[in-house]
């Protein structure tokens, strides 16, 4: 039995629907809730969904579920263990937060496997990014495969933001606590810091080994004193934008993302260009996306008639880049490009 949306009593819903998260005996990490509980609470336009780990619940049978999700944490290894047995109505589904660049799949086994993505990727079935930008009537701008701006309106710095940046005096700052990246966005930081320097810019790094302060009150310098947060992520892929944009966007300072900053002096020296990078406040927002978003959509989809499709080529689909240096030497034979 499942709940009923209004009551949260134990009237049987009709027809539910039993998702399960597959899980091995030597990897306990399931960072998916379980229960129904999670799609009243985010008022899901259908709610017959249930998942749990318990492969034990329908019967002491795993074919019995519609779905399971595989969390990509449980798949890691050339020695995959996945389901022996499987039937034609089951959707299997892939289940990432982590970055492909960072976590790519090698075993050939899971290409035609999948039948459902769900992932940060904007090309995934289900799409489940990290932030989201949205007008003042809660309409979803981005990000989707095709964003569409309003080119219309008028930008005008707003009072508030005004305030917020007058005093600020600093020209650039990152906090950072992963020191290690195989993009090695740390040698790139400090290469950046040194050409800044040559424009009397300052660059303020806190953590690895640099400035040390309390998470917190790093947050509150943002605000107070630099114009720029520099936004690094840890890996370097398609579509992987994490929720690190807000430290800039909640403290009033400007993003500069990785690769692509090329500001000099001109800027702070002149404060009207400076304001104009704030002008869109006054027409978006920038939010981190509620956790496990996209769960309605997974349950929507479960109660759909639509017709079953795989993921022919999975792994190229998830990490689209020369695999071989990434998987080998693995001494595994189900290896192939």
């Amino acid at each position: 039995m499942v709940y009923d949306l209004d009551e949260r009593n134990y009237n049987e819903i009709e027809n539910p629907k039993y998702i399960l998260i597959w899980s091995l005996l030597n990897h306990t990490e399931v960072d998916i809730a379980e229960g129904q509980d999670i799609f009243l609470d985010n008022q899901c336009p259908v709610v017959n969904c249930y998942i749990t780990s318990d492969k034990y619940l329908l019967e002491a049978n795993y074919t019995n579920f519609e779905a399971i999700i595989f969390n990509i944490s449980a798949i890691r290894n050339w020695d995959l263990e996945l389901p022996i047995y499987r039937t034609k109505k089951q959707l299997y589904i892939f289940y990432s937060t982590k970055s492909s660049d960072s976590h790519p799949l090698c075993n050939k086994r899971l290409d035609n496997y999948f039948n459902l993505t769900w992932t940060y990727k904007l090309n995934s079935d289900i799409v489940s990014p990290f932030i989201e930008v949205r007008d003042f009537e809660d309409n979803l701008i981005a990000p989707k495969k095709y964003v569409k701006w309003n080119t219309s309106l008028h930008f005008n710095i707003s009072f508030e933001a005004e305030k917020r940046i007058r005093h600020k005096r600093k020209a650039m700052i990152w906090i950072v606590d992963k020191c290690i990246t195989r993009n090695n966005r740390f040698d790139f930081a400090k290469r950046l810091q040194s050409e800044l320097r040559i424009n009397f810019l300052d660059f303020d790094i806190f953590g690895c080994g640099m400035y040390e302060c309390h998470y917190g009150s790093c947050t509150a310098l943002i605000a107070k004193q630099y114009y720029f947060y520099f936004v690094a992520e840890d890996s370097d892929a398609d579509d992987y934008v994490t929720e690190e944009i807000l430290k800039a966007y909640d403290n009033y300072a400007v993003a500069v993302i990785m690769g692509v900053a090329n500001y000099r002096s001109y800027i702070i020296k002149s404060p009207h260009i400076y304001k104009r990078f704030h002008d869109w406040r006054k027409y978006y927002t920038i939010k981190e996306t509620r956790p496990l978003n996209g769960i309605c959509d997974l349950c929507s989809y479960l109660n759909s008639q639509q017709e079953t499709r795989v993921r022919t080529h999975f792994r190229k689909w998830w990490y689209n880049k020369p695999m071989e240096n990434r998987c080998l030497p693995g001494g595994a034979d189900s290896f192939k490009e």
